[in-house]
């Protein structure tokens, strides 16, 4: 546990990839007095986020040439007067192609350490990384990834904290949701599901604001070189689960296939130690209070 923590004030963040959740992490910066650059791929987007306070950049990663990445002046500037640079560009989960993105997120944190060599650097992953591990997985599970992605997740977690260790940290999420953006909606229409005995590892999307704005607000030094999980403490069974999530939203019966009771019940993702390091408690506790 950290004790007698040093808060700081938080004064400038860039957010890497400022969509679903980095609009909602940067009010509550902004509510913090902060003030937020953010990044979008798409110029339609740039209106929408200046409009509530966020002072959008348009950026999009080079993965065709990442040593040809090109930075405009105005993100440049956002880099030189952070505090803290919040990377959070996800690669995308079915034939991404790993190596240059790799390279890409490496290209992206090293331009933005050239101008502001004091930067803290926050790389927001997942859960993902811990593969087909059963069991407890916590913030100290070496990692075992068997996709392309958590694979990318897994090497870029080891580099920044190898390369920035007194700079960096790591921040893994399960699975994000909120009431509105749930897996039933895709869960609903497929057949003869697989893993009813597995337990869910979610957490909803207020929680992860609340615990970024929370590790923000610490000194760089109390959260440099360390990895972090964001996981509702509770783990209902997915088919308990998705069954109630089901009945709620009024969608029907969720198909899935018997399982034997003694089967696996999957990965069990901890995040207690990082409750205490970060001193913040889940509004979330279960994953039924997120329907």
């Amino acid at each position: 546990m950290m004790a007698q923590s040093r808060s700081k004030i938080i004064q400038t963040v860039t957010l890497s990839g400022c969509g679903w959740l980095g609009q909602p992490l940067a009010k509550s910066l902004m509510a913090h007095g902060a003030q937020v650059f953010g990044t979008t791929t798409r110029s339609s987007q740039l209106d929408i986020l200046n409009q509530q306070g966020i002072q959008a950049r348009l950026f999009s990663l080079n993965t065709a040439q990442p040593n040809a990445q090109h930075y405009s002046v105005s993100l440049c500037t956002a880099f030189a007067q952070s505090q803290t640079l919040v990377i959070n560009i996800p690669p995308g989960r079915r034939h991404i192609n790993a190596e240059p993105f790799i390279a890409s997120i490496q290209h992206l944190i090293n331009k933005a350490v050239s101008l502001q060599p004091t930067l803290q650097i926050i790389f927001i992953s997942t859960t993902s990384v811990f593969g087909a591990l059963t069991g407890i997985v916590d913030e100290d599970t070496p990692t075992a990834p068997n996709t392309a992605s958590g694979a990318a997740h897994a090497i870029l977690e080891q580099w920044c904290l190898d390369k920035y260790p007194k700079q960096a940290c790591v921040v893994r999420l399960a699975g994000l949701i909120d009431a509105h953006r749930h897996p039933i909606t895709a869960l609903i229409n497929r057949e003869q599901i697989q893993h009813g005995q597995q337990v869910v590892n979610l957490v909803h999307q207020t929680d992860v604001v609340n615990a970024l704005t929370a590790l923000i607000k610490h000194s760089v030094d109390e959260v440099a070189g360390k990895i972090f999980h964001l996981c509702a403490p509770e783990h209902p069974t997915r088919a308990e689960y998705y069954q109630a999530a089901a009945q709620h939203k009024q969608l029907g019966r969720v198909d899935f296939v018997p399982s034997d009771s003694v089967a696996s019940q999957g990965k069990i993702v901890h995040a207690q130690k990082t409750q205490q390091q970060l001193g913040f408690e889940y509004l979330y506790t279960s994953p039924y209070d997120m329907l």
